[in-house]
């Protein structure tokens, strides 16, 4: 199983930091949704069914569509092959429509995305 762990930050605003990681490309993903996405979750949504539009990027993301997927890398690795996370644009779409029920609007304590059986879910703890 593949997780990422943020927790809540109420200084100097409200947001979510990286607690821990399984690898780096659930790292990616933390990044993207606590820094990129964060409070607008549904312009990276309309991205993806956006034909016209291959690429996008925010602050610390680069996303890309090929084919059926959705790639997000980090803008400033330091790799020399910059990990990439792949996932389907189902994958992609549940898992920004998940952060903006059952975080943004709650704003939990805890947040842990895990990947297991081809399936991301997003887990909270107050």
């Amino acid at each position: 199983m593949e997780f990422i762990k943020l927790r809540l930050r109420v200084l100097p605003s409200i947001s979510y930091s990286y607690e821990d990681a399984s690898s780096i490309e659930m790292n990616i993903l933390g990044n993207f949704l606590a820094c990129d996405a964060r409070y607008n979750p549904s312009s990276f949504i309309e991205y993806v069914f956006n034909n016209e539009e291959q690429y996008t990027s925010s602050n610390l993301t680069a996303l890309e569509k090929e084919g059926n997927y959705i790639l997000l890398t980090d803008l400033f690795s330091e790799e020399k092959v910059s990990t990439v996370l792949k996932m389907t644009r189902e994958q992609f779409v549940q898992v920004l429509t998940d952060w903006e029920e059952k975080v943004l609007k709650l704003k939990p304590k805890e947040v842990i995305i895990k990947y297991e059986d081809d399936q991301f879910s997003i887990e909270t703890k107050n």
